[in-house]
């Protein structure tokens, strides 16, 4: 039974991973003479059961990515001694006193490994006549330890291959390394909070997008068979399995799941929708990777065997099936400009959704101006009309927000030429050549910023008349767009649509702002100023080579940061209704309303 209290939804101090640039251990260091190629790969998982190898890497994925605390240290001493002998540990420990303070931290078991290995599995290992008891053998343990390094090397070489060399130009190789940086930060670092992204979907689903689509529940049944509450259940009640360091651990039955629930009929349904077999995964992680990456992975994260045991392969695409799931399955079954006018509806609902937060935030009171205005309308010298999103006023400084709900697409991603992904980042957050598309996001921020600096305009009542210094502010539903050098590039793509700024005003650089990093704020806000937040951002990060996201968690701000209290009682009270769902009679029988 699920309990308000559980780890899925501690209001924990979080604490983001801090993005050095840093090696992982290599398998010489336990293995001599293993390089990390793949036909070492093949060979050696040759002597393991591929059910038993997908479990355990499964097992390790949500143990050091899962939701829960924020101790990366302890996780990963966890897992050392779950896989590792004591010598082991010792070749581990001398690797890492040998490099000192040299390139980094040193990182041994990671995200992006874990998967690699289950895609290389997945098609290369077969079953053998002990699977299910195959890892009770010390050596078995021991090669899969040795495959697991192998993977992350080849994880290395695909995902970085040569995007971090240099030709000398700064600019240049940011951008280049764009991908690999977008790459590695989402395979590296800890699944978001679930708690969190329980109340963020409740939000956007419940509260917000039927404002917007009034059809949006009567498509998704027509998609999946299943209400939204139906599905909102199964996945939250199954998000128990992603917690790291779960005492009963992530293995489940799928025939059992939710047997003794008024449940018991839809989680067969939800199964058939979300999850999919070991052999399956032996297509579904090779046809057309380059361009998919792992969206099948995204799109069915739960593995049932054929005797029905079951797991969650990937805790943080688990995790946003809570936050954004039944979007993609009412786009999956639309066709052509239905799809696309689902995904503007919900972009708008995004908008109303952040709306929200800043209202909580910047309350109006009576009496009192409101320091923050919505859908302000106006034009520049050229007559172009613009809309601003949000702009919050503090005495001579404003910052104007932009808001944009977009996803860029694994091939551009992927593409081993650089201007692919820098091409859709334009088309999704900026301007681009080809087409005829209206700017967005930082296009959009350059037009208004650029009429208000220039005097061209000064909004209604001339609120802006006296304002000196504007922080322009781009937030985005994709969380990862907190990746290193991501706002460097985006604020030359300003600067390159801003025009002439007058002397004696001031136009900080862009600042990138994911939804996790509101989130974050919308309590924490209670202890600082959010211009104060901007203006320090800005003159410790002028290049932007740095995210918010990690320069509020290794500043003095990071002490203040806690999860939005509003989407944690959210979360609650899903959970409990939730439980009302499943044990009705209980319910009854012990009084509880």
């Amino acid at each position: 039974m699920l309990r308000s209290n559980a780890p899925l939804i501690r209001a924990a101090h979080p604490k983001p991973n801090r993005l050095d640039i840093g090696v992982f251990v290599i398998p010489e260091v336990i293995f001599p003479g293993v390089e990390g190629t793949e036909r070492e790969l093949v060979d050696v998982l040759a002597t393991l059961s591929r059910d038993d190898v997908l479990f355990h890497a499964a097992r390790l994925n949500t143990l050091i990515t899962g939701p829960g605390d924020y101790d990366t240290k302890g996780r990963q001493q966890t897992a050392l001694s779950w896989l590792c002998t004591s010598s082991q540990i010792d070749k581990i420990n001398a690797f890492i006193r040998g490099r000192g303070s040299a390139g980094g931290p040193v990182t041994i078991f990671f995200r992006g490994q874990c998967l690699e290995l289950m895609r290389w599995a997945a098609r290369y290992a077969k079953n053998l006549p002990n699977d299910g008891e195959s890892f009770e053998d010390p050596q078995r343990r021991e090669d899969f330890l040795k495959a697991l390094l192998i993977a992350g090397v080849l994880w290395g070489k695909r995902v970085y291959a040569d995007k971090l060399q240099s030709s000398g130009n700064l600019d240049e190789a940011r951008r280049r390394a764009l991908g690999a940086f977008r790459k590695g930060l989402e395979e590296s670092n800890l699944g978001p909070h679930l708690g969190v992204s329980i109340g963020r979907g409740k939000a956007l689903f419940v509260d917000h997008l039927p404002q917007r689509h009034p059809e949006f529940a009567s498509d998704f049944v027509k998609a999946t068979g299943l209400s939204l509450d139906q599905y909102r259940s199964c996945v939250v009640s199954l998000s128990t399995y992603t917690i790291s360091k779960r005492l009963e651990g992530p293995l489940f039955h799928a025939d059992r799941v939710g047997a003794a629930t008024a449940l018991c009929d839809v989680f067969p349904k939800y199964f058939a929708l979300e999850a999919q077999s070991p052999e399956e995964l032996a297509c579904s992680l090779w046809d057309d990777f380059e361009k998919r990456g792992y969206r099948a992975l995204r799109e069915r994260p739960i593995m049932i065997t054929a005797d029905a045991r079951a797991i969650i392969l990937d805790p943080t695409f688990y995790t946003e099936k809570a936050s954004v799931g039944p979007l993609f399955h009412v786009l999956g079954a639309a066709k052509g400009r239905k799809g696309n006018e689902v995904f503007g509806k919900f972009g708008l609902a995004f908008e109303d959704y952040v709306t929200a937060m800043l209202r909580r935030m910047y309350p109006s009171r009576p009496g009192l101006i409101d320091r923050v205005a919505y859908g302000l309308k106006g034009r520049d010298a050229s007559r172009r009309e613009f809309e601003i999103d949000a702009s919050l006023l503090n005495a001579r400084a404003a910052a104007v927000f932009e808001v944009k709900a977009a996803w860029l697409r694994e091939d551009a991603i992927a593409d081993s030429a650089p201007e692919a992904l820098l091409d859709d980042i334009r088309k999704k957050y900026g301007i681009t050549s080809i087409g005829m598309e209206r700017g967005k996001g930082v296009a959009q921020l350059a037009r208004s910023i650029g009429a208000i600096v220039r005097g061209e305009w000064l909004g209604p009542n001339l609120k802006f008349a006296d304002v000196n210094v504007l922080y322009p502010v781009l937030i985005v539903h994709d969380t990862r767009f907190d990746m290193p050098a991501m706002g460097a590039f985006l604020d030359a793509e300003f600067r390159g649509l801003l025009g002439e700024v007058p002397a004696g005003k001031v136009v900080a650089p862009i600042t990138i702002m994911t939804i996790q990093d509101l989130e974050n704020i919308e309590t924490s806000i209670e202890s600082f100023s959010f211009v104060d937040l901007l203006a320090s951002y800005s003159a410790e990060c002028r290049d932007r080579v740095q995210s918010l996201h990690n320069y509020m968690a290794f500043s003095s701000y990071g002490r203040y940061i806690v999860p939005s209290q509003f989407l944690m009682e959210s979360s609650s009270e899903i959970l409990t209704v939730l439980q009302r769902e499943m044990f009705p009679k209980s319910d009854q029988d012990t009084g509880v309303t």
